[in-house]
């Protein structure tokens, strides 16, 4: 749980996650704590960026398709122009991503096959895609990637619900739309 949330809170409290490197971080068998060793290996992200991106997160998460696609739109990911090959493998992914956030129970990465089922969508992105994502995704996404393999290595089962409405409470939105948990 606290690896957990030392991999994903850092988004939204300090606009500059670390991304994850395994070798960033120094695990204290006896105290059971997790230490951040490589304040190098930092990125800061926009405002306008934290917000729009957890609300994708959120919109994941309870596969809100229409906010996910609106949400996308505005943020980069998507024109407008996509062929529907191209807006299922994003809604999928999405939904894919968001699977951990998804359920008040323990998510079971272990056994998930999550990183296989969100590289299932890579081809059609190779061949339909008609814009880069935004530059912020790349950094993130490899800290996302980081994060869930070690849960997967480690066999953690995670209540991350609790985890995402507990940052997005505590995150104030400067994006001028309706928070997402008091809509």
């Amino acid at each position: 749980h606290s690896l957990h949330t030392r991999c994903t809170v850092p988004l939204t409290y300090y606009n500059n996650p670390e991304r994850m490197q395994w070798g960033n971080f120094l695990y204290d068998v006896g105290s059971g704590t997790t230490y951040l060793i490589d304040f190098g290996s930092t990125r800061e992200y926009s405002k306008s960026f934290v917000d729009g991106y957890l609300r994708i997160v959120w919109a994941c998460a309870n596969h809100d398709t229409e906010t996910l696609m609106d949400q996308s739109h505005t943020m980069g990911f998507l024109t407008g122009e996509e062929n529907e090959i191209m807006r299922n493998a994003h809604a999928l992914s999405g939904f894919t991503l968001g699977e951990p956030f998804a359920t008040r129970d323990e998510y079971d990465f272990k056994d998930s096959g999550i990183t296989g089922r969100i590289s299932e969508h890579g081809s059609a992105f190779l061949q339909h895609r008609l814009t880069p994502p935004p530059e912020e995704v790349y950094t993130l996404h490899r800290k996302l990637a980081g994060a869930f393999n070690l849960c997967i290595k480690l066999g953690a089962k995670i209540q991350c619900r609790d985890l995402l409405e507990e940052v997005l409470e505590e995150h104030i939105f400067d994006d001028g739309q309706a928070h997402p948990l008091k809509g």
